[in-house]
């Protein structure tokens, strides 16, 4: 079902070359053609890439490991800034069979940006290794320490601040078994929460995990979990842990294949689980909804009447017939989910027809009220080519899209509150944006409460940044 908001809409150039468009409309359904191919006319592997998209063009890895001091600076960078930018995203560097390869695969590489009272100090790009763990999805930081991370029963890699990997133990060690690449960070409390799967290990069971403000691990549950879904992501509340068990699933003919294990699955409902973080003893309360994949939510919080909602980029059936990457199939688009909790009932209402990705949010407003979410946009669902950000007012049912001009793509983009900020949208958005005419990347610095002000620094990298997925901002 979608909604049938409208939105008024106006256009203006901005001083990077490209487009903001603010609209506010809403509704559709479109399909998706190659985002696949976007930006791959060259081989940059060496490595039998032609036969796969994935490993041509910007989504090709790097191959070698460089430090750079000397770094050209267009605009400003904000004197608040101080800290690093971290991005991560797997980089597979020895041989892999292209016929087999999928986007989500490959050892982690971080891209590392460390800036400091106005002035951008280096540029580094080091692969992740330790604790056996191909930890190549996210990074966070959590009371003190850095991790890389990754599902399905890979460690964290602690990680110093000059992007070394580190062989210490994740959570002090407290916690042995594998993580997860999205934990939400409950701000009242300092804790993450997290929704755990490794089915080599145990193939019947989910884990909901509690890292308390400390570092250490606080609490496991085991839950049963049957499907054997991707859980990919999770959301929380102030009461709640949302289980997506959504309907890609664990499919053995891909494993004896060689293939990344999972498919769709049309014969399992997909549901949404929603676990008590005070009561262990509660029953899980399950909410049937259309078939659809979720990976990544912008947040969920209980409303007035006690309902859950949450917002998401919610893809159609995918995994299906492309055996590579997710974006082939069906358009990832923002919808909004209503759990009614007395009711039993799910409702979804779909919010804009444009398609987005890599969603994000002010870091200390996961599980509670919110305003403002920003995601990186694609102009078109047939031909995805990551030319936008966008910023959404979701109490006002507005939108703003930065476009970034020729032929350039962006990434998902980073909110920073500024220092002594007060309100929601006072701070950055820190995004990094491939140019193919140089075939190198620039972290731009965007103001996150008006996007028509476009680029206030454009800090200009040595090497590309191949499109991975996300990343954090670390504070000195």
């Amino acid at each position: 079902m979608s909604s049938q908001l409208r939105w008024a809409s106006s256009v203006c150039t901005n001083d990077e070359g490209g487009i903001m468009e603010r609209r506010t409309f809403i509704k559709a359904g479109l399909g998706l053609g190659g985002v696949a191919a976007v930006g791959a006319a060259i081989d940059m592997t060496g490595i039998g890439a032609a036969d796969n998209p994935y490993l041509m063009g910007n989504y090709a890895p790097v191959l070698d490991e460089i430090t750079e001091t000397s770094i050209q600076v267009t605009g400003s960078i904000p004197t608040d800034l101080n800290g690093l930018f971290l991005r991560n995203g797997p980089n597979p560097v020895d041989w892999v069979n292209p016929k087999k390869h999928h986007w989500f695969l490959g050892d982690g590489m971080l891209h590392g940006v460390r800036l400091d009272n106005g002035n951008a100090l280096w540029y580094k790009n080091r692969r992740v290794l330790g604790n056996d763990s191909t930890a190549n999805t996210s990074v966070i930081s959590h009371a003190g320490h850095t991790y890389a991370i990754v599902e399905a029963g890979g460690y964290p890699v602690e990680i110093d601040g000059e992007l070394n990997s580190l062989d210490t133990k994740p959570f002090f060690g407290d916690r042995t078994e594998g993580f997860t690449a999205h934990p939400k960070y409950d701000a009242d409390t300092g804790e993450l929460h997290a929704i755990c799967y490794d089915y080599g290990s145990d193939p019947n069971n989910v884990r909901y995990v509690v890292i308390d403000d400390a570092g250490r691990h606080k609490e496991t549950r085991t839950i049963p979990l049957p499907s054997r879904s991707m859980v990919h992501e999770c959301a929380i509340t102030q009461q709640y842990v949302l289980l997506l068990d959504l309907p890609i699933t664990l499919d053995f003919y891909k494993i004896g294949r060689g293939y990344l294990p999972f498919s769709w699955n049309d014969a399992h409902q997909a549901r949404i689980g929603l676990i008590s973080r005070a009561d262990a003893s509660a029953d899980i309360q399950w909410f049937d909804v259309d078939p659809t994949y979720i990976f990544h939510t912008f947040n969920a919080h209980e409303d007035n009447a006690g309902r859950v909602v949450f917002e998401a980029a919610a893809y159609g059936r995918i995994f299906d017939q492309d055996w590579l990457g997710p974006f082939n199939e069906a358009p990832p688009l923002l919808k909004r989910y209503t759990l009614d909790i007395q009711s039993g009932k799910a409702t979804v209402e779909q919010l804009d027809d444009r398609p987005i990705e890599f969603p994000r949010i002010h870091p200390a407003l996961y599980g509670k009220s919110y305003r403002y979410g920003y995601a990186l946009g694609f102009s078109s669902a047939l031909q995805p080519d990551f030319q936008e950000i966008k910023k959404y007012d979701f109490e006002q049912g507005t939108s703003q899209t930065l476009v970034f001009g020729d032929g350039k793509m962006a990434a998902e983009p980073v909110f920073v509150p500024r220092a002594g900020a007060t309100n929601e949208d006072d701070g950055y958005l820190l995004t990094l944006v491939f140019d193919p005419a140089s075939n190198k990347s620039d972290l731009v610095i965007v103001p996150a409460e008006d996007l028509s002000a476009g680029a206030i620094a454009t800090i200009h990298l040595p090497r590309r940044v191949p499109f991975g997925f996300h990343g954090d901002w670390i504070t000195a």
